[in-house]
Order: structure tokens, then sequence, then C-alpha cells
């Protein structure tokens, strides 16, 4: 359980870190954008683009992140069906399927950059192959399913659910 923990700690810190690098990719070249258009009447070409594709890595490892922090928003209505004392056993159920739905998922999502890889296809205003960015896909999901799987194997390592609040 503690190698699990350590590297589901690794795993956190590498994820947020590339989400920390791709938001901060993300403002950099907005405001260079903007600059270049405000003080010499050109944007950078490819800029906004670019911020796209940042912004949707990031916004896509945020899935992992929220999955690692218990973070998910989910449907409360059915909480008082069964007793309080099967609770840790519909923990695990629940994560066991969270984990079979994000392989499944990720499955689907490694074909798809599979596909685009095997087709060549390039971003319409930089024209680079885009399957490299699209990797986040099956990785968001793969990390997803990793952790259900710990919490599953292991209850200790899941963190308590976030207090929801409007």
């Amino acid at each position: 359980m503690q190698v699990a923990r350590m590297l589901l700690k690794w795993l956190w810190r590498i994820e947020a870190t590339v989400c920390v690098l791709t938001f901060s990719l993300t403002a950099l070249a907005l405001m260079s954008d903007v600059i270049g258009r405000e003080l010499f009447g050109n944007g950078i070409f490819g800029a906004q683009r670019f911020a796209v594709w940042t912004t949707a890595i990031a916004g896509l490892l945020g899935f992992a992140l929220v999955t690692a922090e218990r973070g998910h928003l989910r449907p409360q209505f059915a909480d008082g069906w069964l007793p309080r004392a099967l609770d840790p056993y519909m923990d695990r159920v629940g994560d066991v399927v969270s984990a079979a739905i994000c392989l499944f998922l990720g499955y689907f999502a490694w074909n798809f950059v599979m596909s685009s890889m095997q087709l060549g296809e390039r971003g319409m205003a930089i024209p680079i192959q885009v399957w490299p960015i699209q990797l986040v896909l099956p990785w968001m999901f793969v990390s997803s399913a990793l952790r259900h799987i710990a919490f599953a194997t292991w209850p200790a390592l899941r963190p308590e659910p976030k207090e929801e609040t409007l």
C-alpha cells in the first residue's frame, strides 16, 4: 500500500505540474498575442490555437486530478436507499465500476489517437500533427482508472470526499 501511495502522489505531482505549465503557456501565448496586436498591429501567428490546445491539455488533466482528490460531483438522490453500514462496500463497488468505465473510455481514446496518427491529421491554424496533443485523452482515463483501482484495493488511500457547496 505504501508503494501505491507513493506512486499516486508522484502521478499527482506530474499531472499537476503539467497542468500548471500548460495554463502558464496559455496565459503567456494570449498575453503575447494581445501585446503584439496593441504594440505592433499584429498578433502572434497561431497563438490563439496554441492557447486552445494548452487549455485543453490542462482541462483534460484536471479530470485525473479531480479523481485523485475525489472531487467529482455526484448525484446524491440515492444516498439514503441503503444502510450507512454498506457505504464502504458501495464506495469500493463505485471505484471498480468507475475504473471499468475509465478503462473502456481509455481504450476508445487510444484508438482515436492511433487513428489520428495513422491518418496524419494536422491542426488547421498550426499545421502540426495533433496526435501527440490528443495523447492526453487516453492518459486521463487510464490515470483515473489506476486511481480507482488503488482506491478499491486499498480504501485507506481514498481521500475524503470534497464538500459540495453552492
